[in-house]
């Protein structure tokens, strides 16, 4: 039942796959149009104009063009960027550590913070500091990522350096001359990975405390409070453990949103990542890379959600029959 449940959605995800390569190769195409970057038509003979356009397979049928190039991504070949020749999958594989390394050490700092956060505001419902978590859920929901890393820069960089504290590096991944040690690398982490986690702060402590308090209103939390288990005991034993699965599927939903989500913050902390050379690249037309960075986080999205589907129906395997 589990295999035929997996081989479905596997099926479902590829057609999904299909649709949105279709999609986006459509839109670059009409956008782009007939332009080749860094050629300018106004001053280039027809004829050198036509031979570039062959070279690179632009004047062959629209559909023909879409066939060549996924036939190309199932073998791994995601084309070459239009404005170096470099292989489009080299490019991303390149960038692909730094991503990996920021959002992963988001990734756990917001479980780590918010798993803790959510239990305490459901243990303490109502109390002053459920009502502090609350305002702290809000904040990380409402504030967007752009301004929080700039408002971050101003005050652990610019203003901590001429107040004379120790203050953090507010660009790269590393110092240009002399850096590369753990503790550089470290250093360079510590605001964008904060920045990125705060929203998912936010979000997973309030799916904690609403998933604690509806497993703290169960009959057999009743039943070990009846018997005299130690509250402590209750807490950590039978209500946080059942608490945590749900946030299980959550964390593998946003797991593609993380890499995804990072764009802005690689953008504002100038982090050499898959984001900012999405944008670098938009900037210069190259929409073969364009395409090549939003086909692979298509996959990752698509990943994501067939990792949760899968783990979700493990947990509950009542899923498997719907």
């Amino acid at each position: 039942m589990l295999a035929l449940f997996v081989a479905r959605r596997i099926l479902v995800s590829i057609g999904i796959l299909f649709g949105v390569t279709i999609i986006t190769f459509s839109l670059l195409h009409a956008t782009a149009g007939s332009l080749v970057p860094g050629l300018d038509l106004s001053t280039t003979l027809p004829e050198d104009v036509a031979r570039i356009r062959h070279n690179l397979g632009l004047d062959l049928p629209l559909h023909i063009q879409y066939l060549n190039w996924i036939g190309g991504v199932v073998h791994g070949d995601f084309g070459r960027s239009l404005i170096d020749g470099g292989p489009v999958l080299e490019h991303i594989t390149s960038r692909l550590p730094d991503t990996l390394q920021l959002t992963v050490t988001a990734m756990v700092l917001g479980i780590v913070i918010s798993l803790p956060l959510g239990a305490i505001g459901a243990i303490r419902r109502g109390s002053v500091l459920d009502q502090l978590l609350t305002l702290l859920s809000v904040l990380g929901v409402s504030v967007p990522s752009f301004w929080l890393g700039l408002l971050m820069i101003m005050l652990f960089s610019v203003t901590f350096n001429s107040w004379g504290l120790p203050w953090l590096p507010s660009s790269g991944n590393q110092n240009a001359i002399g850096g590369g040690s753990i503790e550089d690398r470290i250093e360079h982490l510590i605001m964008p990975a904060t920045c990125l986690a705060f929203t998912y702060i936010a979000i997973w402590s309030r799916f904690t405390r609403s998933s604690m308090l509806e497993v703290l209103n169960q009959d057999y939390i009743r039943t070990a409070r009846a018997k005299g288990m130690r509250e402590s005991r209750v807490i950590l034993v039978h209500a946080f453990r059942n608490a945590v699965f749900p946030l299980i599927t959550l964390v593998g939903l946003e797991l593609p949103g993380l890499v995804s989500g990072a764009v802005i913050v690689e953008i504002v902390f100038s982090w050499p990542g898959i984001g900012r050379l999405l944008l670098e690249r938009a900037f210069q037309d190259d929409y073969t890379m364009v395409l090549g960075l939003t086909t692979f986080a298509a996959i990752l999205v698509l990943a994501g959600n067939l990792f949760a589907d899968i783990l979700y129906a493990i947990l509950d395997p009542r899923v498997r029959l719907s």
